[in-house]
């Protein structure tokens, strides 16, 4: 009686550590990621402290407070998404000067999505693709940036939105 009872303990012990998934613990997209970069490849000054800038975080006054959580079972969430409006043109007469204003999103504005993982190195939601390295997830939001001419009444061209975040 006493063997089957070890038996019977040594059987659900295998089991239940072969219900582990050695995939979800290996799995780089898993657990949480802080913005670090939100950037449309324009150096700008919005803070007036005479450096130029291509990572708006570095110019705002909004308050930056985005973590991406991503779970195994496909979801991903953020309760304090950075989302400023911003609104750029290209100065009349020029090919490379660029006016951009930027407004505060005033509380909390967040978001849950299913993501896919393609493979240990790219996932994508919300309609844009991203690529993961060890400690880093960059995703890109293809045009998803209108220029504007400086009367904001014609768009000129759009750029990609690239975010970056760092694994916390």
């Amino acid at each position: 009686m006493r063997k089957s009872l070890c038996l019977l303990c040594f059987s659900i012990c295998i089991f239940v550590c072969s219900a582990c998934s050695t995939d979800d613990i290996n799995n780089p997209i898993l657990g949480s990621w802080k913005l670090t970069s939100w950037s449309i490849a324009i150096p700008f000054d919005l803070n007036s402290d005479a450096k130029f800038n291509t990572n708006l975080l570095d110019e705002t006054n909004c308050e930056v407070n985005e973590v991406l959580s991503f779970d195994t079972h496909s979801l991903v969430a953020s309760k304090n998404t950075f989302n400023p409006e911003l609104t750029v043109s290209l100065k009349d007469g020029t090919s490379d000067k660029y006016i951009i204003k930027e407004s505060c999103a005033e509380g909390a504005i967040g978001f849950a999505t299913e993501y896919t993982q393609i493979n240990a190195q790219s996932v994508s939601f919300n309609g844009a693709a991203g690529s993961v390295t060890v400690s880093t997830l960059t995703m890109v939001y293809k045009d998803a940036i209108k220029v504007y001419n400086e009367a904001l009444t014609e768009v000129l061209e759009t750029k990609d939105l690239t975010l970056v975040y760092e694994k916390e």
